[in-house]
């Protein structure tokens, strides 16, 4: 393949690589600045908010960044009418949101640093919608949306590091300003590249598909909310049920999950255009997801397997012994990825079909699962007991779908996963193994369970050539630049 249609093919993948990487770091570096500066118990407050918050962006965004990149990639024509659409949904709910928070935390017996911080951090919503990222999706332009959430971290990053320098200490009113303060950069570049590029950007023009987007992602939005609610009503119910200590562990665990979130989220991105202009093809469709599956098992099996054991070596030194207790609720919830990493495609290609209702269906009865587990397990497991619950609420989730994939598409995908899984894994055995009666160190150990994992995957044929040779031809119609 020539190097120029080779440079053109995984430039969107390169970025959006290269974005989630740099975007894991920075989220890391400013969860050691602030669960340092803040402590568990007041970390445990800033992850009880910020649950809070979730649950209202997802309803903000009402399933539309899903629903609007598919249907952009069938009916590029309708782009003016359904962005505005989009941003006309996005910014009602936003409003409403923030206004309803500020009415209540008015209301409630808090101090009045907790109040500010509430209200700066409920200053997200506001630039929701103005956010470009289906766009830049649907145009296969996903590189161009990484500046924006680059520049929003590290301006989130420097900013806290120069008060916490400045000041001397933080409080969780530092913290909640500058989580803001990215969304508020990101939109801001994003908006300035998007002129550049040719966008026509009117968020105030007709919106004539308003009440068909709403009406078609009301089922996403709905399994979002399910899948929100499994991930972040733990922490609300740790706090609820438990201790705000349990909830600073739970909190603190669930923060340094979410770089592997962003990953995953980030792929899925990439790959719902590349799926959704085939899905009505049933032949080009099977052999898309027959790539497609091993190659995010290949990504998320070897962070799992050494995801687990790595913990160990990086929570107290980084953090300190004060959250020594939010290891274990950590290994829980990465240890899921296994099958959840690529398993949640079964839903995605449904999604991609048309179907949205098994996907929401799914969601739904996992986030039930996940909810009623709580209840029991929380008051008396705290944070390891929430870990359990969103575990078992993952696994429900993404395997709901899968009969009604399997009956629509066979593709060949079985034997690959399970190899690439054991030779991950493999790495995890050895790294316990290593370390069990202190036989060697356990960075050493991590070293060689690192080489056992490429060892393995090379062995089995899963890292060569051919296998990239093939995923550069599924590539190579779907991300040519559009003409503009």
């Amino acid at each position: 393949m020539p190097s120029s249609l080779l440079k053109k093919t995984f430039s969107n993948a390169a970025a959006l690589l290269f974005g989630s990487v740099s975007e894991g770091v920075l989220h890391f570096i400013f969860l050691i600045i602030a669960g340092r500066a803040l402590g568990p118990e007041e970390f445990g407050f800033y992850g009880y908010i910020l649950s809070i918050l979730m649950f209202a962006l997802v309803v903000t965004n009402w399933g539309l960044p899903v629903i609007v990149v598919r249907e952009l990639a069938q009916r590029p024509e309708a782009e003016a009418h359904i962005f505005a659409s989009m941003f006309r949904v996005r910014a009602t709910f936003a409003v409403v949101f923030f206004i309803s928070m500020m009415t209540i935390i008015h209301l409630q017996p808090l101090e009045s640093t907790h109040q500010v911080a509430v209200a700066l951090l409920f200053l997200y919503l506001l630039f929701v919608p103005f956010d470009l990222a289906p766009l830049f999706d649907a145009h296969k332009l996903s590189r161009w949306d990484v500046p924006g959430k680059l520049s929003g971290r590290i301006a989130s990053v420097a900013v806290l590091f120069i008060l916490w320098i400045v000041k001397g200490s933080l409080n969780v009113v530092d913290i909640a300003a500058c989580s803001s303060l990215l969304m508020l950069v990101n939109v801001t570049i994003a908006w300035r590249i998007a002129r550049r590029l040719g966008f026509a950007l009117r968020p105030f023009g007709a919106a004539a598909d308003t009440r068909k987007l709403f009406r078609i992602s009301a089922y996403v939005m709905w399994g979002s909310l399910m899948l929100t609610t499994y991930l972040y009503s733990q922490t609300i119910l740790v706090k609820w049920l438990s201790t705000l200590l349990e909830t600073g562990y739970y909190s603190m665990a669930t923060r340094l999950l979410m770089p592997l979130f962003i990953v995953k989220a980030i792929l899925y991105r990439l790959l719902l255009p590349i799926i959704s202009e085939v899905a009505n093809d049933h032949k080009v469709f099977t052999e898309r997801l027959q790539r497609i599956f091993p190659a995010i098992t290949l990504i998320f099996a070897p962070l799992v397997a050494l995801g687990i054991p790595a913990i160990k070596i990086v929570v107290v030194p980084i953090f300190g012994q004060d959250y020594a207790g939010a290891i274990l609720p950590f290994q829980i919830g990465i240890s899921h990825f296994v099958l959840t990493g690529a398993g949640s495609l079964y839903g995605t290609a449904l999604l991609a079909a048309g179907d949205q209702r098994t996907p929401a269906w799914g969601l739904t009865v996992g986030c039930a699962v996940g909810v009623g587990l709580s209840l029991f397990l929380i008051p008396q497991y705290g944070a390891v007991g929430a870990a359990w619950s969103a575990f078992t609420a993952a696994i429900v989730s993404a395997a709901i779908p899968v009969p009604f994939f399997f009956r629509r598409w066979r593709p060949v995908i079985g034997w690959r996963i399970l190899r690439i899984t054991l030779s991950s894994l493999a790495g995890t055995a050895v790294f316990y193994a290593l370390t069990y009666n202190a036989t060697i160190s356990e960075i050493g150990a991590l070293v060689v369970s690192v080489v056992i994992i490429l060892a393995g995957l090379w062995l089995s044929g899963e890292i060569s050539k051919a296998k990239l040779d093939s995923l550069l031809s599924m590539f190579k119609k779907s991300t040519q630049e559009p003409e503009r």
